[in-house]
């Protein structure tokens, strides 16, 4: 590991290894800054979720749900809160309009808050709880239709009942039957059997919400979840807004693989820096085996130097990407419209994984050839040349690059449709390329002597120019 360190120092001192670190950190960075970013948005909405949901857990059933559910919950030391939802009538004096009624525990909502004004168009203030027994929370929707304000009083089924302020926002409001039909009228669960409104055959959705350690509330879940019975299902915060969320997968795989082309870039870098490390080090290469150095000895001494360069341009990658994100935040805060708590440190791995894969993937076959360096090169420099194996060359880059492709895409179809177009585009470009070097040939005294004889070599360039 000395010796190898020492001739990393000289290989770098002479700026040979200068084109792969800059290679590396590009690709790191790219790769580094969009997973950073995609992970604050990911526990910034795992945050919420609960919120949405108004609980970290909650209990789904179309009748009337055990309270042996709530007793088990208690018992592993978890918050419960029972609501009933169902479309009804109210009736205000001449007037009457179908409303999405929720009837709720004092203890509603577990996670958030509801948002409430004491007058329409008055400015909203959280509050936790719910409407006090005998009083009703309403949207400012049925005030306008009933033709009437706060402290008036509606009839529900048989109970009259207050209404006691103007119901701006609650958690889970996207998913309460009815919503954005019927205007959303809040009551005290406790007021619900004096409305004598459930009735047998009624359509009516029971929620059983658990709050507490997510270790509980999984605990509680995996054990529900296999004996549940027909009409019951569960729904936890990753079911919260499956829009929001299936719309930053998408994004998140877009951005990752759109990630991936400064990769491949960064691998051809690689590759080509790494031809010229190697034809710069045969001799040296070729005195050590003279002086005894054993083949695998030459592996690992070149093998340890790509690995420390690797991690120390991940690093630098890694650093470089933390950065950028911050300014990929602020670009799309228009966009996301949550607040961003600090990135995880999965993609510190990541980083690291798509440095180390870029480098060796795309180094390694010529790096491995420096063992089979003559020693006859010492007396004739013409001698013991490297013959580069393309099938591994190209086999192993391809598969760093399938790699590479399925960590960011999460789906080895999705990854192997992008490394099939991204093949197939390299293939009809070299065609292209193929092409405009055979026609060079034909190109005559045009342009003068200089433009010809540079157009004649680089078209005998052969596969170095294409």
């Amino acid at each position: 590991m000395r010796l190898a360190l020492r001739m990393l120092w000289r290989d770098w001192r002479s700026g040979e290894l200068r084109v792969l670190l800059v290679a590396l950190v590009v690709a790191v960075a790219s790769v580094s800054s969009v997973n950073f970013f995609t992970s604050r948005v990911h526990q910034a909405l795992t945050t919420q979720a609960s919120d949405l949901l108004g609980g970290d857990l909650a209990l789904l059933s179309s009748e009337k749900i055990d309270t042996e559910r709530a007793d088990q919950a208690a018992e592993l030391g978890l918050q419960h809160a029972e609501v009933v939802e169902f479309p009804t009538m109210v009736v205000a004096g001449d007037n009457n309009q179908l409303v999405a009624l929720k009837a709720v525990e004092s203890s509603y909502p577990l996670r958030g808050h509801n948002r409430i004004a004491t007058q329409r168009f008055a400015p909203p203030s959280e509050v936790t709880g719910a409407p006090q027994p005998g009083t009703v929370w309403v949207a400012a929707q049925l005030l306008t239709d009933l033709s009437i304000d706060v402290g008036s009083s509606i009839t529900v089924g048989s109970a009259t009942l207050n209404v006691a302020a103007v119901l701006v926002t609650e958690p889970d409001q996207s998913g309460g039957m009815m919503f954005g039909i019927a205007p959303r009228l809040l009551m005290n669960i406790s007021d619900l059997p004096a409305t004598e409104l459930i009735q047998p055959a009624s359509r009516v959705r029971y929620s059983l919400l658990l709050a507490g350690p997510a270790k509980r509330i999984e605990e509680l879940r995996k054990q529900w979840m296999h004996h549940l019975p027909p009409g019951e299902s569960l729904r936890d915060v990753r079911d919260s807004r499956p829009e929001v969320r299936t719309a930053l997968e998408r994004g998140e795989k877009f951005l990752g693989l759109a990630a991936l082309v400064s990769v491949l870039l960064a691998a051809a870098a690689v590759a080509m820096a790494t031809r010229r490390f190697v034809s710069r080090h045969l001799d040296n290469c070729a005195v050590m085996r003279c002086l005894g150095a054993e083949q695998r000895l030459i592996n690992r001494l070149y093998l340890q130097q790509m690995v420390i360069l690797g991690l120390v341009a991940s690093l630098i990658g890694v650093m470089c990407g933390y950065l950028a994100q911050w300014g990929l935040a602020v670009l799309l805060d228009p966009l996301v419209k949550v607040v961003l708590p600090a990135p995880s440190l999965t993609p510190v791995f990541y980083g690291l994984w798509t440095g180390l894969i870029t480098l060796l993937g795309f180094a390694i076959p010529p790096i491995l050839q420096l063992k089979n360096v003559s020693t006859l090169r010492v007396l004739h420099r013409d001698l013991g040349g490297v013959k580069s194996n393309a099938l591994l060359a190209y086999g192993l880059g391809t598969a760093a690059f399938l790699l590479l492709a399925i960590m960011q895409a999460q789906s080895f179809k999705l990854a192997l449709a992008v490394v099939a177009g991204v093949v197939g585009v390299v293939l009809l470009v070299a065609l292209l390329a193929w092409g405009l070097l055979r026609s060079l040939r034909l190109v005559k005294s045009g342009g003068g002597s200089v433009w010809r004889f540079g157009l004649v070599h680089l078209s005998r360039s052969g596969a170095h120019a294409l």
